[in-house]
This record gives structure tokens, sequence and C-alpha cells, in this order.
């Protein structure tokens, strides 16, 4: 039993290395598809509702694009007011950094080595950061937008058929597997049960908590205060580190803005007690374990759908490994791994 053991272990090093690559190369195609099949549950409430009250599936199907449609025209809206902003911050931020920050990071770290001070010396505005260069960021970010567009467009035609087929996959299941069709719809609805719940409820937490960011920097009279909000509700869907970011682009603006240093500090504090009162005390009361997911596999799930997929599957980590918890529980063969996945905090209903 030892030396099985000491053979499985490389060989699903392995097998994950190998799935990582091939998951990797799918990503054109595979990950709109995934991508879809999530934000579907996030839609799938408001479909069964219209439909109930007998609407054509088709101008059901047009709402769901005119809500989509909406949400990215605000979103945009958002965007080019931040840039005009910041183009017009920006000679302020820099008379800022190299006249009160820079100097005083210097004066701070003046027993450094000299390497080091080399470097500080280095970090001078205009050293690393110049016109052409922030008109090259934004033409590249303008690509980037329309990249990300076209990406939506056929996340958005993926989701409108999966809409379009509600009901029909778990007949098909019936039809094609009738001597294990009830086992296997009760595991689909498990999963969409679970994942449904989950990115309703982490949307919902995730929409007041970047709301509550955006007033108080509001309050303090932070610039881009809209768009450090959004980018709040954007980053928190990464599990763990997602609220590292919240905090890091509002907070440094924050120093670059204000010639006082106590108006920074106080925006830091307030930031980073509303973020840590709302990830570890609200957000767990009112979410509970809903995924029933191991803290480590979390992070370890973090780690290989971020490698595979970037920041989408960063955002998919927790409900793609609930999903194959939930599939390994299913199983009696795989039920003992699927209960090693979870975090033991849980009552099973």
């Amino acid at each position: 039993m030892p030396n099985n053991r000491i053979i499985t272990i490389p060989i699903v090093v392995i097998a994950l290395i190998v799935v990582g690559d091939a998951l990797t190369v799918m990503r054109p195609v595979l990950l709109p598809f995934v991508v879809a099949v999530f934000l579907s549950n996030i839609f799938r409430p408001l479909v069964v509702y219209l439909r109930k009250k007998k609407i054509p599936m088709a101008v059901v199907l047009l709402a769901v694009v005119v809500v989509v449609g909406g949400v990215l025209f605000g979103v945009a809206l958002v965007a080019i007011s931040s840039v005009q902003s910041l183009v017009g911050a920006l000679p302020h931020y820099a008379a800022r950094w190299n006249n009160s920050l820079l100097p005083g990071i210097q004066s701070l770290l003046s027993d450094a080595p000299a390497a080091m001070q080399d470097q500080l010396r280095a970090l001078h505005w205009s050293n690393f950061v110049q016109t052409s260069s922030i008109m090259g960021l934004l033409y590249a970010g303008a690509g980037g937008f329309f990249s990300v567009l076209s990406g939506i467009g056929l996340i958005l035609l993926f989701m409108l058929f999966i809409l379009g087929g509600h009901g029909l996959f778990e007949k098909k299941i019936r039809d094609a597997y009738p001597h294990h069709a009830d086992r296997l719809a009760t595991v689909m609805e498990r999963i969409d049960a679970k994942t449904e719940r989950y990115f309703i409820a982490v949307s919902l937490m995730n929409l007041i908590s970047g709301a509550i960011s955006a007033v108080i920097l509001m309050a303090f009279g932070v610039d881009l205060a809209l768009l450090w909000g959004l980018l709040t509700f954007l980053v928190n869907f990464i599990p763990t580190i997602g609220s590292l970011f919240a905090l890091a682009l509002p907070i440094g603006v924050a120093f670059l803005q204000f010639d006082n240093i106590s108006t920074p500090i106080a925006v830091a504090i307030v930031l980073a007690t509303v973020q840590f009162i709302w990830g570890s005390v609200i957000t767990p009361r009112v979410m509970g374990s809903r995924l029933d997911l191991s803290p480590l596999l979390v992070m370890i799930s973090l780690i290989f759908w971020g490698w595979v997929w970037g920041p989408w599957g960063m955002v998919l980590s927790v409900p793609i490994t609930s999903m194959i918890k939930i599939a390994l529980e299913s199983l009696p063969e795989t039920k003992p791994i699927g209960l090693m996945m979870g975090s033991g905090d849980v009552k099973k209903s």
C-alpha cells in the first residue's frame, strides 16, 4: 500500500500538468463557453421568472441582451470619464511624487545600500512615466477593450444558447441514460443550485462592497472614485487576493493626489477596515460556506486555474472546484476524495 501511494502521487501531479497544458491550449474556445455556463446561472432566475409569465423565449433573451448591454454601456462611461480625469491629473501626480513622496522615501532609506539608493533615484517620475508612454498605454488599453468586447460577444452568444435551451439538457440526460437518470439529474441539480446561489450571492455582496468603497472615496474626495468602486466589484470575485488589489490602487492614488499625508492615511485606514469587516465578518455570515471547500484547496485551485486561464480562471476557480467536488461526492468510489475536499465545517443536509 505505501508503495502504491508513492507511485500515485507523481502520476497525479503529472496528470494535473498535462491537463493544465491541454486546457491552456483550448483556452480560446473553451474559456468563453465555461464563462457563459457560469454567467447563465446569474440570469437563469430571471429567465425562469419571465417564462412563468408566459413571455416568449425570444423576448426573454432580448431582455438579457438589453441588461448586459446596459451594464457594458455603464462600464464604458465610467472608463471614458476616468481616463479623461486621469490625463488631467497626471501633472499633479508627477509633481507630488517627485517633490514630496520620493524624497520622503529616500530619507527613510538613507542608510540603505548604495544599489538601493541608485534604484530609488531612478524612480523619478520622468524616468518611468512619459507622455508618449501614457498615450501608448491608452491606445493599448483601447485595443484591449475592443478585444474584450469581442470575447464578451462570444460569451454572450454561448450564454443565450444555454439559456434558450434551459431544461432540455436534463431531458436529454434522462432519455440517453434512463437507468442512471435520477442520479445524474440529482448531480446536475446540485451543481446548478450551488453555483447559482454562489454567483448571485457573491455578485450582490461585491456590488455592495464596490458601492461602499466608491462612497468612502467620494467622501474623502479621492480621484476616480467610481472607477475604484467598479474595480472593487470586479476584483473581489477573485478569492483571497482580490481585496488587496481593491485597496492598493485607490490608496496609491490618494497619496499622489493630496498634498498632506493625513488624508491618504485616513483613506487607507477606513478602506482597509471596511474591507476587512466586509470580507471577514459580514460576507461569511451572509454567504456561509456555500460551496464547502477547504481553504487550502481554494488557494491551490486559485493558483492552478490562474495559471491555466489567467484572471478569468481565478474568478472561476472556486465554482469549478466545487463542481468537481460535487461530482466526486456523487460516486461511491470517489466519495472519500470529495469529502476530503470539503471544509469540514458544514453540516450535510
